[in-house]
């Protein structure tokens, strides 16, 4: 039986993006493995009949706990012998592709979401790209999550071959389009939840997703947020996501901002997120890099306009003027401007969300996304086959 292992640091990336995928392996008679950090999602997957393994990743740089956690990836990828092991985000991509060339694993496959370095300087900069080409050259396929993120691949020198691909028109493996869809039950839910975060039916919700971090723009976000509300009184923010201190700090005003501003609710990242998303008006991403981001997918999905910024990955997952509206990064102005455009115009709030929805379901169902990755697999096996 053919034996595919996935990794990642933390199991909620693949409970995010690829929770179908381990699904249909098993559909095609294919031995699914997950490893990554312990974590729910991995006793869920666990519970699916899925074969886990609970292995400490470290998401930051750690080197004497990565060479121990290298130690027992090899040990595990030399027992099971896998056909393919398959590595998610920065950390698990460089453990698992050394790992699995120490194992003497044929298929080695990185897929490449993101890079922090595009945000970093000097040395700490040098060594996320050293890491990166070094999982890019212990991989022998490289999945990158969209064409402007596979540019930055090569400006930065980190991988000029044909070894990295992108799989269709991008993204991780797509969205489920049957979980990311309007209808009667959310649309009766979203009274509720408004209800909960105190805000009217008359009211504009706007909503942002995502790590609190300053390189998602929390910042400019909430000083734009603050403009606007002397203008537009009946307008609301509410900011789902949670802290990571190992991706930086926001400033001591910008958390008061969050926990006390009347217009402003703040709540932990939730799984149920397309019962937020049901309740917003738009959606709001002023984000200084990403890979593909998913949110602004997710939110189009559901029929809603979306704003971000002119950087890696969002110029893949907007499009100017049709999806939603684009600006410049870190340009408190132009948030203000568009936000307060959609705010005035329901009508284009309503186009924006209709032609972002045909977007997602012509290039980004995840079913296409799955069809391909198995088609890869089957392909890099066959290959095996041959030699």
């Amino acid at each position: 039986m053919i034996k595919i292992c996935l990794m990642s640091s933390i199991p909620l990336t693949l409970w995010s993006f690829y929770r179908s995928l381990p699904r249909r392996l098993k559909r095609e008679g294919i031995e699914a493995h997950i490893c990554s950090s312990a974590g729910s999602e991995l006793e869920i997957f666990a519970d699916e009949g899925v074969k886990t393994w609970a292995l400490p990743i470290s998401r930051k740089i750690t080197p004497f706990e990565d060479l121990r956690s290298i130690f027992k990836l090899v040990r595990i990828f030399k027992r099971e012998r896998f056909d393919i092991v398959h590595a998610h985000t920065p950390k698990a991509g460089l453990l698992g592709m050394i790992a699995a060339k120490l194992a003497g694993i044929k298929n080695r496959v990185y897929t490449c979401h993101g890079m922090p370095l595009e945000t970093e300087r000097g040395l700490k900069c040098w060594v996320l790209k050293t890491c990166e080409k070094i999982s890019f050259c212990c991989a022998t396929k490289v999945l990158v999550v969209s064409q402007s993120l596979l540019q930055k691949v090569r400006d930065y020198g980190i991988c000029n071959s044909d070894k990295a691909i992108v799989l269709l028109d991008g993204t991780a493996c797509g969205v489920d389009l049957k979980r990311f869809t309007k209808n009667e039950v959310l649309q009766n839910g979203a009274k509720k939840i408004r209800a909960e975060l105190g805000i009217s039916d008359n009211d504009i919700l706007i909503g942002f997703l995502g790590r609190l971090v300053p390189d998602k723009g929390i910042g400019v976000l909430l000083k734009a947020f603050c403009t606007l509300i002397k203008e537009y009184e009946n307008i609301h923010l509410v900011i789902i996501g949670d802290y990571e201190p190992h991706r930086g700090y926001l400033s001591d005003k910008e958390v008061d901002l969050l926990d006390n501003h009347v217009k402003i609710t703040h709540i932990s990242f939730t799984n149920d997120i397309e019962k937020y998303y049901i309740a917003m008006d738009m959606l709001v991403l002023p984000t200084r890099r990403e890979g593909f981001p998913y949110a602004l997918l997710e939110a189009a999905a559901m029929e809603l306009p979306v704003i971000a910024t002119k950087v890696t990955g969002c110029v893949d997952a907007v499009v100017d003027s049709v999806s939603g509206i684009l600006v410049k990064v870190d340009d408190t102005i132009e948030l203000y401007e568009a936000m307060l455009k959609l705010a005035r115009d329901p009508d284009l709030r309503n186009t924006f969300g209709k032609q972002g929805r045909q977007r997602v379901e012509k290039l980004f169902d995840s079913k296409l996304l799955i069809d391909k990755h198995i088609s890869l697999y089957e392909e890099l096996i066959d290959k095996d086959a041959q030699r």
